[in-house]
């Protein structure tokens, strides 16, 4: 039988107001409106303003043409659904619903959302997103609640999602990032085979650990990683990044001709959903009972003395 597409309405995203928080000299801006997502990590101190995130100005946006910076939450899956249809775990097919034009389900549901706000104060911020049952084609109701903390370090993101339906429900989640970062070191053993961003099988390749932004571009799925990452940027910072447990996957996309560096940090392989129904191991897709939930989360340490590639003194 030919698949039905379903097709989801083309909202806008209001990214104002902007909630800002900070911890000495880093600063953290959030647009809970436009998807629950940072639009700027930033560092100021005596060499000027750092940012470490691509910042986004933009005031709005069509939810299926955001603009590439800042960083957004992946819930309830990262990356790409093929076809956008999966088996449930009672055998059911799952038949999400996608933007016009839209082949493949992408990134979840959360970055095209407006997320209310549960707390602010001077150095966090607390958010929330609830998903009815069926909405979407997803046939079931949860609720993710995101943490966005400034310290002393840079910045901390966690996330949690509780199951709210009465059926188990597979669960993905992670973060994405969009670095201003010339390269970056990560530390994986397993990349995953893909075709046109959908990934097909774990590889015996001994995968790279070092990325650079490349002007032909590239997009790599890593298994096995350990949780942590270092950024360079051009000017001689550095950022680390260390992820929670739950974040076992990580995809570093450089685009071509893109003036940025993905490293996202995620729970599961693109397209793990259907991957794991055919019984590949190492997806990373989780199955939570009713009422329970997942959780992740990342540190992103700023360097505050870096070494000068230039020559100059610090």
């Amino acid at each position: 039988m030919p698949k039905v597409t379903k097709f989801r309405e083309v909202a806008e995203l209001n990214a104002e107001p902007r909630l800002s928080i900070s911890s000495g000299p880093h600063v953290v801006e959030i647009a809970p409106l436009a998807g629950g997502r940072i639009t700027r990590f930033a560092t100021q101190d005596a060499r000027g303003l750092h940012d470490w995130l691509a910042p986004i100005t933009l005031a709005n946006w069509p939810c299926d043409a955001w603009p590439k910076g800042g960083s957004y939450p992946l819930v309830p899956f990262s990356n790409r659904v093929r076809d956008a249809r999966f088996p449930a775990p009672d055998g059911s097919i799952v038949e999400l619903a996608t933007f016009p034009g839209m082949t493949h389900a992408l990134h979840g549901f959360g970055q095209f959302a407006a997320w209310s706000v549960e707390l602010q104060e001077a150095d966090c911020v607390v958010l929330r997103y609830v998903h009815g049952e069926g909405e979407h084609g997803w046939p079931w109701a949860f609720e993710a609640v995101q943490l966005i903390e400034a310290n002393t370090e840079g910045a901390r993101l966690s996330m949690r999602v509780a199951n709210r339906s009465s059926s188990p429900m597979p669960v993905g989640l992670g973060f994405h990032p969009y670095f201003c970062a010339q390269e970056a070191e990560v530390h994986a053993t397993t990349p995953w085979r893909h075709e046109a961003e959908i990934a097909i099988e774990p590889t015996a390749e001994r995968p790279a650990h070092r990325h650079e932004r490349e002007p032909e571009g590239y997009t790599r799925y890593l298994g096995g990683w350990d949780g942590r990452a270092t950024l360079r940027y051009a000017n001689g910072r550095t950022l680390e990044l260390t992820a929670g447990d739950a974040l076992g996957h990580v995809v570093v996309h450089c685009p071509a001709g893109a003036g940025y560096l993905c490293v996202e940090p995620v729970s599961h392989v693109s397209d793990g959903f259907n991957l794991a129904a055919r019984g590949l191991s190492g997806t990373g897709v989780a199955v939570i009972e009713p009422g329970s939930e997942i959780a992740a989360s990342l540190a992103m340490a700023a360097d505050a003395n870096p070494d000068r590639r230039d020559g100059a003194a610090a």
